[in-house]
């Protein structure tokens, strides 16, 4: 939206974001601060604290933006997401990726009236971005319907991520945060890569994450569920990564 300071704060933690901006504050800051994160973390799949950015944000006088990419469709009535309870609040903002649980393309966002016509008039990248196709609007708009006409779909996903879990807690003891995005942290590089690949010749579509994606030294497996696997699936793939990790240590 704007050409704006930015500072990096620790990763999910709300006391160094009131840290950077009390520093950036003393460094002769001025103007509004917007805290940005994500609800659900795409590579280590933990949840963000919602409520300590939103107090801290009204300590502030802050905006909040929160990307919901990972979120939306999975969780919160309907799909809205994690912070679906406080996007009726005047600092908030989020945003809705459509190219995920969707299965579309683009995005949207959800705010007050208020912001929402300023960023219409004053959003650089929207005013100067070529609109979507109408195609690919309806193709949300139909996606969102069958999220409200179908929570079946939701809840399939959340009993297979609870079994998930569970399975994975007793075969492999991994302290995972309850989402559908099960890092696997290797560690070494090429031996992450290596283990992405026989994992994919066994059918998985399992991926090696490497640095810079994630910081150094926790190169891993991205594992992702989805309603288009079930329980055996789980079981499958976690044979398949016994069998691939013990042919490593040999």
């Amino acid at each position: 939206m704007g050409r704006a300071d930015t500072r990096a704060f620790q990763h999910s933690d709300p006391d160094d974001a009131a840290r950077k901006v009390k520093d950036w504050r003393q460094g002769g800051g001025t103007g509004r601060v917007w805290l940005a994160f994500e609800s659900l973390y795409s590579m280590e799949g933990d949840f963000a604290p919602l409520a300590d950015f939103i107090a801290l944000a009204d300590r502030l006088g802050a905006f909040v933006l929160i990307d919901e990419a990972h979120a939306t469709g999975v969780a919160g009535p309907g799909g809205w997401g994690l912070s679906h309870a406080e996007q009726s609040r005047e600092n908030v903002i989020t945003l809705h990726t459509c190219g995920k649980a969707l299965g579309a393309a683009g995005a949207l966002v959800t705010t007050t009236r208020v912001l929402r016509d300023f960023m219409v008039n004053r959003c650089r990248p929207f005013i100067f971005s070529t609109a979507p196709s109408p195609l690919m609007a309806v193709a949300v708009q139909e996606a969102l319907l069958i999220l409200r006409e179908e929570p079946e779909r939701q809840q399939r996903l959340s009993k297979l991520i609870a079994f998930a879990h569970r399975e994975i807690g007793v075969r492999r003891g991994w302290r995972l945060s309850g989402s559908q995005i099960m890092p696997y942290i290797v560690g070494d590089n090429a031996r992450a890569m290596v283990l992405a690949a026989a994992l994919q010749a066994d059918g998985f579509d399992i991926r090696g994450i490497r640095p810079p994606t994630v910081p150094a030294g926790t190169a891993r497996l991205r594992i992702s569920l989805t309603n288009n696997v079930g329980e055996d699936d789980v079981r499958a793939m976690l044979d398949a990564l016994i069998e691939a990790t013990g042919e490593e240590r040999r």
